[in-house]
């Protein structure tokens, strides 16, 4: 019973960090948050993924850590996992295309996957499906009761990708 409940809460903790650093990188790019809510958001992220993840997720969020996990195939191997095919029969565009440990993203978005990876379960799936339709709601309620004649774009932007992404989540909440 204890490490079901340490289990959900670890899934739970991974879609929240996952939120936040989301949320962290569009309000960059939108250019309109506040230095406090962008440390807010970052902090926020970063305390969820130590609790789920652990230094070891930080590490490699930051790109100081192992790119592939310990139990897995070495990626030098002579044939191509992933497209079950012999390395000869796969075009060298694939496998020049294939993250290897010497090639790791340098966007740290990218590193977040494989950083909250141990800690992702069907809670984490339940969690961020919750939490973008919350997105969505909550943009479309700040859209509808926006005082100016001409509402931000980015809240239009944030509905679509609120409500688009609870809508691609759903199906791994009931796998």
């Amino acid at each position: 019973m204890r490490s079901d409940l340490a289990r959900a809460a670890r899934g739970i903790l991974a879609a929240v960090s996952l939120l936040s650093f989301v949320a962290l990188f569009l309000a960059l790019q939108a250019r309109v948050t506040s230095p406090a809510v962008l440390g807010g958001l970052a902090a926020l992220g970063t305390a969820t993924l130590l609790a789920a993840a652990g230094r070891s997720g930080v590490r490699r969020l930051l790109g100081r850590g192992e790119s592939t996990p310990a139990n897995s195939e070495d990626p030098d191997t002579e044939s191509d996992a992933w497209l079950d095919e012999p390395a000869d029969d796969t075009p060298w565009t694939d496998r020049s295309d294939r993250a290897r440990g010497d090639s790791d993203p340098d966007w740290p978005l990218a590193r977040l996957e494989p950083a909250l990876d141990d800690a992702w379960n069907r809670w984490s799936d339940a969690a961020l499906t919750v939490g973008l339709a919350a997105l969505g709601v909550g943009s479309l309620v700040v859209l509808a009761t926006y005082p100016g004649d001409d509402p931000p774009l980015g809240l239009l932007v944030l509905v679509a990708f609120g409500f688009n992404g609870a809508l691609v989540t759903l199906p791994f909440v009931f796998k």
